[in-house]
């Protein structure tokens, strides 16, 4: 227990402090840059508000500086992560190997870019392998290879739902003489960007539906991108600095939503329980003390024992009767008497005694 108090009260201390605020964030933005970002949520809000106040640290200011600091410096230090892992190139990509987009096998494979890192000078090249074989029954050979870039990815058009309007897109296309049935053949684009960015592709293959002649049908296969957008990373034109600045902005803004609302609701809520914590101890504290209730066993035990005959003894504690005129002649009574000293009348009531019977003086004799 002696260390346990030992160390709370270190970290109590200035040091202390600062000690938990370097390790809040540290783990607060290595959690949001390798994990996903709703893991980063419970994740902050124990070591930005169950540490703290398990280690004593409870004032509500300083947990909401806190809080504010994590968000302020782990969205830089997660920004160097996420630039580094943009900035690394991403494997081949192929086409669906099952049907309606393969048949045993991915008619479009071994699809990439090269170099994933250049400049505005840099001629980048995409090559992707046709495979004939695999193409779906009911289709004839590819016809039309297209690359669609832009910074939108997954986007096929201009007009992407998933991005605002006005991103750059640029689309080539490969026309294709028909194949022999297991022939392959290697299509290539080059293109050379206009400025720097963090970019985004997607190709895919048009093929006539044979199964529907009349109406001329046409079959679209696409390369397998990534799971939210089905696009694919690249290439990145630029320095490791440009591109960090072209994050910290969207990383800034996630944390704190992401991180931030969730943070301050609960602080919230911490503050209303705490204060109506105080509230209840403070109408406690003000609240009379409890009257003792008499029990059976002292009632039953008092209605068995006889009552005391003669004068009650004397407590200090109990409260004295003031000085009174006596109500049977007028005579003034000195404070706690219990007869009149004049005419002998009980001054709770009781009548005077009997004619030519001495009346009891009050201690200390007649008054002057």
């Amino acid at each position: 227990m002696e260390q346990q108090t030992g160390f709370r009260r270190f970290m109590q201390g200035p040091l202390g402090r600062a000690l938990l605020i370097a390790i809040a964030i540290v783990v607060t933005a290595f959690t949001y840059a390798y994990l996903y970002a709703l893991i980063a949520i419970p994740v902050m809000l124990i070591v930005g508000l169950m540490l703290p106040i398990y280690l004593g640290i409870k004032r509500i200011r300083f947990l909401a500086i806190l809080g504010l600091v994590i968000l302020l410096a782990s969205a830089p230090i997660a920004n160097v992560v996420l630039t580094q892992e943009v900035m690394t190139p991403i494997p081949p990509a192929a086409s669906p190997t099952d049907l309606p987009g393969g048949n045993g096998g991915a008619l479009l494979q071994d699809a990439s870019v090269s170099p994933y890192l250049g400049s505005t000078s840099t001629n980048f090249t995409w090559n992707v392998t046709v495979y004939q074989r695999y193409i779906p029954a009911g289709n004839d050979s590819p016809y039309l290879i297209s690359l669609y870039i832009s910074t939108c990815p997954g986007a096929t058009g201009p007009n992407d739902p998933n991005c605002n309007a006005g991103y750059p897109f640029y689309t080539l296309n490969q026309t294709l003489a028909p194949l022999a049935t297991n022939a392959t053949q290697v299509v290539t684009f080059h293109f050379v960007f206009p400025s720097d960015g963090i970019w985004a592709w997607q190709m895919g293959a048009f093929l006539n539906n044979t199964t529907a002649p009349t109406t001329h049908n046409v079959t679209f296969i696409q390369l397998v991108g990534d799971a939210l957008y089905n696009g694919l990373e690249g290439p990145v034109v630029g320095t490791f600095l440009t591109t960090y600045e072209q994050l910290v902005l969207s990383v800034y803004l996630n944390v704190v939503v992401y991180l931030g609302i969730p943070f301050y609701v609960v602080l919230v809520i911490y503050l209303y329980i705490k204060r109506r914590q105080g509230a209840r101890g403070s109408a406690a504290a003000r609240a009379p003390g409890p009257v003792p209730s008499e029990s059976p066993a002292t009632d039953s035990a008092a209605a068995a024992s006889p009552a005391p005959t003669g004068p009650a003894p004397t407590d200090a504690s109990a409260p004295r009767r003031p000085e009174m005129p006596c109500p049977n002649c007028g005579a003034v009574v000195y404070p706690n008497e219990t007869v009149c000293w004049k005419c002998g009348a009980k001054l709770d009531g009781g009548s005077a005694p009997p004619s030519g019977g001495g009346a009891p003086l009050p201690s200390g004799g007649p008054p002057k």
